[in-house]
């Protein structure tokens, strides 16, 4: 199989994008010109450094991951907190002087942490200003030292940036920041809004997305996405496939004459080799390209590399399992897990009702997005059964309402917006704006969001999927 020729394309650059912690513990953005350094120093604690490529960065992100060999107790947070920035504190007072410092309770990824406001100076008198944030998650405890030189406002911002990205016991960085944002970015949901309000219009296959020899198209992009869904059994969401386009033209821009072939020409190849031949040939193809790709995006996105993060996001989202489903699915081929994957999904899919009910899409922004996405992680232990089943499923069903949607008359699409509005309504989603206000999260009573979601709205307007689909 004609794979490997994909994988210099994925290397061909820097280390600029989002990070991922190969353990699990946190992700977030590194700016152009930064790279990453990890090193483990025995009894599960490590540390990771972010800075820029030269022998004296003048601002740096070092990330503490202590990891616990069981779950964290809320009880315990502070007495890790007090651990962490005494430790801390003694190696910063160790190098040099300490001028200032004020510790104060925060909320840090929409978790409760500690942070110590500081200024030092170094050994060769140079001021830096910073802060200590501690943070907890499930099986992770973790400090982020975030610092620049007092009066250099450039690192001064990287810093915040990379800060601002963290994501804890993620793989994919929060919105925000320079290196490009998470999966939810101000651009990816402008791109999904464009889509939804076009009814999900695609380009045609060759259409041009960047001019050269050869030029990318929107085919380049599309064959590609298809061959990881066939080599992963998975299925790009809208903003996966925008994001994914995004780093195609970021590579393509960059790239020398063959990296720009390789990336217009290569995914038709390779979609004609995992689609021809024996059924036996076709299983061999793909498990030969499964095996090089995942290899080449683990190795690519643990090293910093965008395009290669985007692609391992959106397979590793999909393992990364938060919960389980309290009852079992009664539809052949549906999930009891819920992954990452299926969280995002979700989120996607209110993004989508929240636009096609006809509601100013500038309201649901990437932090509005992400704090509703912390809100359902938090409470899916004690989610009716049912609304946990839609969670676990999302995937599927967004796709299905994908499609009806792009096949209904003008009328159908009216009675799907109202009913999209009712959901958001008894989710608790729009009283004022995209922000949730209440309902939704409990096992309430039988008029309960949990309920009204998954039996009247959701299942309604994809029953066209499911009863085409085996279910």
């Amino acid at each position: 199989m004609a794979i490997l020729g994909l994988i210099p394309a994925l290397l061909i650059l820097g280390s600029s994008g989002a990070y991922s912690d190969p353990g699990g513990a946190f992700a977030l953005n590194v700016p152009d010109g930064w790279s990453s350094s990890k090193t483990e120093l025995g009894d599960g604690l490590a540390l990771t450094e972010f800075a820029p490529d030269v022998d004296e960065p003048a601002g740096t992100v070092t990330v503490f991951v202590q990891t616990a060999g069981r779950d964290i107790e809320p009880s315990q947070h502070k007495e890790i907190s007090d651990t962490f920035i005494q430790f801390l504190m003694g190696v910063i007072e160790g190098e040099g002087t300490v001028k200032s410092q004020k510790r104060s309770e925060v909320t840090f990824d929409g978790k409760k942490g500690s942070r110590v406001d500081l200024t030092y100076s170094d050994e060769e008198g140079v001021n830096f200003s910073g802060r200590i944030t501690v943070v907890s998650g499930k099986r992770h405890a973790m400090a982020v030292i975030a610092y620049a030189k007092v009066g250099d406002a450039k690192h001064q911002k990287l810093v915040a940036d990379v800060e601002t990205s963290f994501a804890v016991e993620s793989r994919t960085p929060r919105a925000g920041g320079s290196g490009g944002g998470g999966l939810f970015t101000k651009e990816s949901l402008k791109g999904a809004a464009g889509q939804i309000k076009g009814n999900f219009k695609r380009d045609s296959m060759g259409s041009v997305i960047v001019k050269g020899e050869p030029p990318l198209t929107y085919g380049s992009v599309a064959n590609f996405v298809t061959v990881i869904e066939i080599l992963f059994d998975i299925q790009f969401t809208e903003t996966e496939f925008l994001a994914t386009r995004e780093r195609f033209i970021e590579f393509y821009s960059k790239a020398d004459a063959e990296g720009k072939r390789v990336l217009a020409e290569q995914g038709a190849g390779l979609l004609q080799t995992l689609t021809t031949g024996t059924a036996a040939e076709r299983e061999q193809s793909r498990q030969e390209g499964k095996a090089v790709f995942e290899n080449a995006f683990r190795n690519g996105a643990q090293a910093g590399i965008g395009y290669a993060q985007v692609m391992w996001d959106a397979i590793s989202r999909r393992s990364n399992q938060l919960a389980q489903a309290k009852d079992a699915p009664k539809k052949d081929g549906w999930d009891q897990e819920i992954s990452e994957g299926d969280v995002d999904a979700t989120m996607e899919m209110l993004f989508f009702m929240w636009v096609a009910s006809g509601r100013p899409a500038e309201e649901a922004t990437p932090e509005a997005v992400m704090t509703i996405r912390n809100q359902i992680i938090q409470g899916l232990p004690e989610m009716d059964p049912q609304l946990q089943m839609l969670i676990a499923n999302a995937p599927k069903i967004y796709a299905g309402l994908r499609q009806q949607w792009a096949g209904s008359t003008m009328e159908q699409r009216l009675l799907m917006s109202h009913q999209f509005g009712q959901c958001l309504t008894e989710w608790g989603i729009g009283t004022s704006g995209f922000e949730q206000s209440g309902g939704g999260g409990g096992g309430g009573g039988e008029n309960s969001m949990n309920a009204q979601i998954a039996m009247n709205t959701a299942w309604n307007s994809a029953k066209t999927w499911s009863t085409t689909s085996g279910g």
